[in-house]
């Protein structure tokens, strides 16, 4: 299993219950395939780098969004319960932009093998 955070930009109108009901549609599918949902975070409504543009227009019209709401989950999964978390995400209307990165962690390098990649190792040893 690879450890990936997935961070995502929402629309800043999206309801309380809609985001939450994603979360747990996403998480459901993380554990439903073996995976493990480490956290999730929300970083709140920030200001946007430029302005992002949704699929569709909202009820009000609007289509254009300098504000967006940030959250980050992460979770231990498959390359394949990834891409389809990525899926849900990229179905979904409230979300405008998402992104998948392998997280680094020190347990990946704690559990090196590798005597001349593992600082810790290299560190006991004297090898510097």
């Amino acid at each position: 299993m690879v450890f990936y955070e997935c961070m995502m930009t929402a629309k800043n109108t999206s309801h309380y219950n809609i985001l939450t009901a994603l979360m747990k549609e996403i998480s459901l599918k993380i554990v439903n395939n073996g995976g493990i949902v480490r956290s999730i975070q929300n970083h709140g409504i920030r200001q946007l780098p430029h302005r992002f543009k949704a699929k569709y227009a909202d009820r009000e019209g609007n289509r254009y969004y300098e504000k967006g709401r940030f959250i980050s989950v992460f979770y231990d999964a498959s390359p394949n319960t990834m891409r389809q978390v990525g899926g849900i995400l990229n179905l979904n209307e409230e979300i405008l932009r998402n992104t998948h990165l392998r997280a680094t962690n020190k347990f990946n390098d704690v559990n090196n093998s590798r005597e001349s990649k593992n600082s810790y190792v290299r560190e006991i040893l004297g090898d510097h």
